[in-house]
């Protein structure tokens, strides 16, 4: 004999939520929405696959719900947010699968994540190529989406430029006894910075002649 719904009721501590009741027993509380969702209906037949299926949508819902809440506070990146929804209890899985639907809705966009980044860190200091794609890697950022957007957030400004910015406010910062310690160390805060040593002695030079 198949098992079937026999209530759907309203729950009595959130009334957002309803009861799932099989042949009389309580079986699953579900979101209003998910029953509405899946349109659930009294008399509907109900066996192990279709608990299951319960269970992996109401861990995707709850998992949904906690993305939102984070991403309503920053951005977030699609590897982060798996990673955070981990860690806060989710199958990864379920993470997996939660982060897809947010990405089809539209809540996630890796793309418009990374160039969010690299506009911020280029507003407190110039940065090379290198490093920040460094520093999207770091982010858990693929790859390819970091280039495309590097190419886009640094397509009004050559590397050189950066380093010359770079090179024109760091030198004011740095104190030296000779121009060769200088030198060292101006080249030393580039590097780190992401910059290639031609660029970064061109850059140098220009930074003297300014203070000179």
């Amino acid at each position: 004999m198949t098992d079937l719904i026999t209530s759907i009721e309203p729950c009595e501590e959130d009334p957002n939520f309803r009861e799932i009741f099989v042949q009389g027993k309580l079986a699953m509380t579900l979101s209003l929405a998910m029953v509405e969702q899946l349109e659930l209906t009294v008399e509907q037949p109900w066996d192990d696959e279709k608990a299951n299926e319960l269970e992996v949508c109401t861990a995707i819902e709850h998992a949904r719900h906690i993305a939102i809440d984070l991403i309503s506070r920053r951005t977030w990146g699609c590897n982060e947010m798996i990673a955070r929804l981990v860690k806060r209890g989710a199958k990864k899985d379920i993470a997996e699968q939660t982060v897809d639907q947010l990405v089809e809705d539209g809540w996630l966009d890796d793309h418009s994540f990374a160039c969010a980044l690299i506009r911020q860190w280029l507003r407190k200091e110039p940065a090379g190529r290198r490093w920040l794609l460094h520093k999207l890697y770091e982010k858990e950022i693929p790859s390819a989406i970091s280039n495309g957007a590097l190419d886009e957030e640094l397509a009004e400004q050559s590397e050189q430029d950066s380093a010359d910015a770079f090179a024109k406010k760091r030198i004011h910062k740095i104190s030296a006894s000779d121009e060769e310690t200088l030198k060292r160390k101006m080249l030393a805060a580039m590097n780190r910075k992401g910059f290639n040593i031609d660029v970064a002695l061109e850059a140098f030079r220009k930074a003297q002649i300014n203070t000179a």
